[in-house]
């Protein structure tokens, strides 16, 4: 492995690395050579039709049982590629080989080198305002706590600061923000509620938005920060950031927004700088099928706010963003240094194939399930998503009147499903049938959220569709 340049007169970098700075290490053009071969197989081949010898083969690609289980789920933890799997490797194996000259005098400018590649693939032009992180959850968490604290600070000078978003949020985002409002009194949340229906629809959506900003600013709040997701995780619907991200920054001279973009990269065509959104946060591990432990969170270039920090105080933590995120205390960062073999792979197999086949066959096989399960016609049409709103999950919602697996009966006129009946539905098809879908409820009704990867095919929802409904 070649050695990284470094003063032998002083310590160039942050602690007692013998590396040269972050912002050193960003201005060199020419790449350092990375030993872990990119070259990948010739006989790694993803075939994008839907029969047995393409199913064969994309299955081999993955470490995936997929002869036990029926894995329609890929949406919630991701599932790495055979060939991430043993990029990481590789790289844990250099670490243990020489630990301290690894992480000494090799690890930063490799992490540089990561970090150059994938903001090349996003689209960000500014490589150094793009950090790595060990999950989504991570960088949401220090925004909103950067951005927050920024205004507890200014609370004297301006009006009380709320921070507004859907209901159709993920979760822990939520959890974050109440346990953050405990801690800062001067910070509240507006959450606006949004149906299902009108997330489907890009007016309603902005529509809601402005009934939030409005209703703040007549309880004479400020709006410091709104939280959209890219893609929602519960309902499985693209939301339309771009435009949100205009009409947020053309209001009361300009509200910042953060986006959640856990299910964007591969699942979407990304573009930070063009989507102009003021922080971005994405995993790897998801649809980009990396090795569990890699994220990433991009701040735009024209953000004049709050330094981002990450939770973790360490060497890093007083020489700029970088720096703060790169060393946050001694982890596994193979993870990270796989990407560009991640990279590699889905380049060598077509980025625009993949994302079409996956984009496909969710449409494909929302429409079998809603013919096999006998559904009103209305319920299909309205589904037939516009192109810009197709990605690799589908909420397609299971037939009422009529017994479920797990003994589960919805009405038609009156929904009245409850998460229970939810959990029952899914504990049979994964316990009974060895199919791995999630079941939602939303308004009162169930719905499974398709998940489509390279390694499914109509198959598998042919068989979610015998065994979601029990034989009359």
């Amino acid at each position: 492995m070649s050695s990284s340049t470094s003063s032998s007169n002083s310590y160039d970098s942050f602690g007692s690395f013998h590396t040269p700075s972050t912002a050193s290490l960003f201005a060199q053009e020419s790449p350092l050579e990375n030993e872990c071969p990119t070259n990948l197989p010739s006989d790694i081949s993803l075939q994008f039709a839907n029969n047995s010898v393409a199913k064969a083969a994309n299955r081999s690609l993955f470490a995936l049982n997929l002869k036990t289980w029926t894995y329609l789920n890929h949406g919630a933890f991701g599932a790495p590629t055979k060939v991430a799997i043993k990029a990481a490797t590789y790289w844990r194996d250099q670490a243990d080989a020489q630990p301290l000259k690894f992480h000494d005098r090799e690890l930063f400018p490799l992490l540089v080198q990561v970090i150059k590649s994938l903001a090349k693939f996003i689209g960000v032009a500014q490589p150094e305002n793009l950090v790595l992180l060990p999950n989504a959850t991570a960088g949401l968490h220090s925004v909103l706590t950067s951005v927050l604290k920024q205004n507890k600070d200014q609370e004297k000078k301006e009006k009380d600061s709320t921070v507004v978003l859907f209901s159709t949020r993920y979760g822990a985002v939520r959890k974050m923000l109440q346990a953050l409002e405990t801690k800062m009194d001067a910070v509240q949340v507006h959450e606006q509620v949004l149906s299902l229906d009108e997330s489907l629809d890009d007016e309603k959506v902005l529509e809601a938005l402005e009934e939030a900003l409005e209703a703040v600013g007549a309880a004479g709040r400020r709006v410091s920060l709104v939280v959209v997701d890219h893609v929602t995780s519960n309902t499985a619907v693209v939301m339309p950031v771009k435009s949100i991200v205009r009409y947020c920054h053309a209001r009361d001279g300009g509200i910042p927004v953060l986006v959640d973009g856990a299910h964007g990269l591969l699942n979407l065509p990304l573009n930070l700088d063009e989507l102009g959104a003021d922080y971005y946060v994405g995993n790897c591990h998801k649809w980009f099928c990396s090795a569990r432990g890699a994220a990433f969170l991009h701040v735009a270039t024209t953000r004049d706010g709050p330094l981002i920090e990450p939770r973790v105080v360490s060497h890093g933590f007083f020489d700029g963003m970088q720096s703060a995120f790169m060393w946050t205390g001694l982890q596994d960062y193979s993870a990270w240094l796989a990407l560009p073999q991640c990279l590699a792979f889905w380049q060598q197999q077509g980025v625009d194939e993949t994302r079409e086949y996956m984009h496909a066959l969710a449409q494909d096989a929302a429409e079998l399930l809603y013919a096999r399960w006998k559904m009103p016609g209305h319920l299909a049409r309205e589904r037939q998503f516009p192109q810009h709103k197709r990605h690799a999950m589908r909420l397609v919602q299971l037939p009422s009147m009529r017994r479920l697996c797990g003994g589960v009966t919805v009405s038609a006129d009156n929904p009245n499903a409850t998460s229970t009946d939810a959990k029952r539905v899914q504990d049979s098809l994964h316990y009974i049938h060895r199919i791995e879908v999630p079941v939602k409820c939303v308004d009162g009704r169930l719905y499974v959220r398709l998940s489509a990867h390279v390694y499914n095919c109509l198959e598998d929802y042919e068989k979610l569709a015998v065994a979601a409904v029990e034989t009359d």
